[in-house]
């Protein structure tokens, strides 16, 4: 079965950006257009693209929406999208738009009874819960403040009807220092969910430990800054995952894009 390699694209202020461990002030900006880098990802391999609209993420209203609709509109990738999808009305009108997938954290933090009723419309396979963990603690609100105990929250809305979560390392997100596993694995045990890991992947060496450490449930890995800064391409990065057999050894699958 397939560990899926999701590249993404972070917005801010219709600008590809990444932030170092969520810090708005640690910004690398990228002077590309979205989907012109999207397309060749496209080319490549890619399903899906993780998309995170950063000026929702902090409150900051919709000043890079166009571009998250140019590239579900431009481009054949599924979109996953996050950030500031707080209310039920901020879902619909992404659905509309056309994502196939939203990622949720602070909803299901501030407002359990909304994000309940959004598994009900529009169902566990279209909605990510973001275990986002800093300190030992849930990150909502952008990252920028602390919830939670993240094993937990993640068990809660497991029972709740929840079947995929995206669990980032803050601390290690957009470091390219290795992604955390470990972490990743007991969220998947506890919750007995399927789990996409973010943050830290910056070399193809730790693609290869993923695929060596994949337990049961790791789903895929999203894949930032090191694709960006041209530490290796998505075409190596899928090469490097595969078997001689065209295997790998992970127990999930993410469902294709079409």
């Amino acid at each position: 079965m397939a560990i899926e390699l999701i590249p993404s694209i972070d917005l801010l202020q219709g600008q590809v950006v990444r932030l170092i461990q969520g810090d708005p002030r640690r910004r690398i900006v990228y002077p590309v257009d979205p989907v012109e880098r999207a397309l060749r990802w496209a080319e490549e391999g890619a399903r899906w693209l993780h998309v995170v609209h950063l000026d929702g993420a902090f409150g900051a209203g919709g000043a890079s929406a166009a571009e998250v609709a140019r590239l579900i509109r431009e481009t054949p990738l599924a979109v996953q999208l996050g950030g500031g999808l707080r209310t039920l009305e901020d879902l619909a009108r992404a659905f509309d738009l056309g994502i196939g997938r939203a990622v949720v954290g602070t909803m299901a933090v501030r407002n359990p009874a909304a994000f309940e009723a959004a598994l009900a419309r529009w169902g566990p396979d279209r909605l990510v819960l973001a275990v986002e963990v800093r300190e030992g603690r849930l990150a909502v609100a952008g990252w920028q403040e602390l919830a939670g105990d993240p094993m937990a929250f993640a068990r809660e809305w497991a029972a709740r009807g929840v079947q995929w979560v995206l669990y980032t390392s803050v601390i290690r997100d957009g470091t390219l220092a290795g992604p955390d596993l470990e972490g990743a694995a007991r969220i998947a045990r506890a919750a007995g969910v399927q789990v996409l890991v973010s943050g830290g992947i910056g070399a193809l060496s730790h693609i290869e430990e993923a695929k060596r450490q994949a337990f049961p449930g790791l789903a895929g890995l999203i894949l930032g800054r090191a694709l960006h800064e041209g530490y290796f391409t998505l075409r190596e990065a899928i090469a490097r995952l595969r078997d001689p057999e065209g295997e790998n050894r992970a127990t999930a699958y993410f469902p294709s894009a079409g």
